[in-house]
């Protein structure tokens, strides 16, 4: 689809904002620039050619990749090396912080957890740790009308920025993003209520949003993370930013999402992200890392991957899978005694049908002699249910006493047994990681 750009809307530090020309103002062009910046210091900013590609590249595959999870986006689609389309949205004033590990400023609001040497592991949350932090400028806040809700924030004293000590709350309470609650300046003495996108028409404060903003959040960050997980990298904290959509209804995740939003890491701990270039580290050594990052996010993809539940007879009731993005559930009914030659051919095309591979539930009754054929032929793991085990306790050792080089697990109940695949498949399939991980963090809220 073409779309003719119009008039510049909005400018940033590192982007530029236009109208679409007859999109009713529904869409807009983001142009990102060669610029990189640092401690919101102009002084600081500095140039590379590949600075805007790079940044391009990385959030139009990012954010097709949220997409493809479910996640509600402004991005529509990418239209040059440099540009992409997106939704003209309302954005709401805070960026939304997700962190697996203790770096940071996290670090300086809490002196208690220690500070990792070069190439140790940081302190890391079992439990994905959010944060708030109110956008300022010039020491303001400022409606879209043009109320002035906070002053006198002094950024030569840090106070840019401030975390939100209490999001969920009515009235926020805004402290100093990197000091300790603990010390007497921290709180900045500053509140906030019922912040408004758009003051004169939005019934719905900012407040009402903060827990859908934090849902999606994880949501994020659990995809990226799985994402990186597969290519070998520590995705340490993550920044977002919100916005609501066209006729003031949908929340979306928006602005962009690229190489200054993250820290990632090498599995040396070694950094690649933006922070290099806090660090002082030379131009064309964060260029390099940006690169390398680039062509990383362009080697994401959802595999296809295959959840087998092969039964010895239709007499078998197969245990329920759930649908998942990325992986095909695979019924195959043959018994592994009464048709070993045509088991074997039916694994053989399974396994030519999925390069991702797969892991095969075996749920048979009486003596198992399908599972251990199966995983005696195949790299993928093999899991036996032992459908008989409530009638004939006995039967369970068919499946469980396994002569040497036959890997067959055995699970019971059949439902342990399917998040057992499950989780096996994840650990190639982010969006699969995403959904179990959240179902485990949830445990601990």
């Amino acid at each position: 689809m073409k779309y003719e750009k119009g008039g510049l809307i909005a400018e940033g530090k590192t982007k530029k904002i236009f109208e679409v020309v007859d999109s009713k103002e529904q869409l807009a062009i983001v142009e990102n620039k060669e610029d990189i910046t640092a401690f919101d210091d102009p002084s600081k900013t500095r140039t590379f050619k590949t600075k805007s590609v790079f940044a391009t590249t990385t959030t139009c595959r990012v954010f097709e990749l949220l997409r493809k999870a479910g996640i509600p986006v402004a991005f529509q689609e990418q239209i040059s090396p440099t540009e992409f389309v997106a939704l003209n949205c309302r954005m709401i004033k805070l960026e939304v912080v997700a962190r697996r590990y203790a770096v940071g400023s996290y670090l300086k609001r809490h002196p208690e957890l220690p500070i990792p040497k070069d190439g140790q592991a940081p302190h890391r949350f079992h439990r994905l740790v959010t944060e708030f932090f109110l956008k300022t400028t010039a020491g303001k806040f400022v409606e879209p009308n043009g109320k002035i809700i906070v002053e006198g924030l002094d950024p030569q004293k840090g106070e840019e920025d401030p975390i939100i000590s209490n999001p969920f709350e009515g009235e926020w309470q805004l402290f100093h993003s990197k000091k300790p609650a603990w010390d007497k300046t921290a709180n900045l003495k500053r509140t906030i209520k019922d912040y408004k996108v758009v003051p004169e028409n939005d019934i719905v404060t900012v407040r009402d949003r903060v827990k859908m903003m934090e849902n999606i959040l994880r949501k994020v960050f659990l995809v990226l993370e799985g994402a990186w997980n597969n290519l070998g990298l520590h995705f340490i904290d993550l920044k977002i930013e919100f916005g609501i959509a066209p006729g003031l209804e949908g929340l979306v995740v928006a602005d962009v999402i690229d190489n200054d939003s993250w820290r990632l890491r090498d599995l040396n701990w070694q950094e690649l992200s933006k922070e290099t270039f806090r660090q002082g580290e030379e131009l064309t050594e964060v260029e390099k890392k940006y690169g390398i990052v680039t062509k990383l996010v362009e080697q994401i993809r959802i595999p296809k991957q295959a959840l087998v539940i092969w039964t010895g007879s239709d007499k078998d009731e197969p245990p329920k899978a759930p649908l998942c993005h990325g992986v095909n559930v695979v019924n195959v009914v043959l018994s592994g005694h009464k048709a070993t030659k045509a088991c074997l051919e039916k694994l053989e095309e399974l396994m030519g049908n999925y390069p991702d591979g797969g892991v095969i539930i075996a749920k048979v009754g009486r003596s198992n002699g399908l599972g251990p054929i199966l995983a005696s032929h195949t790299t993928w793991p093999v899991m036996a249910i032992p459908a008989t085990l409530k009638e004939f306790p006995e039967d369970l050792w068919s499946s469980v006493r396994m002569p040497s080089s036959v890997p067959l697990s055995t699970s019971w109940p059949e439902e342990n047994a399917v998040q057992a695949a499950l989780n096996i498949l994840a650990q190639k399939n982010p969006l699969l990681y995403a959904r179990l991980q959240e179902q485990i963090e949830k445990l601990d809220t």
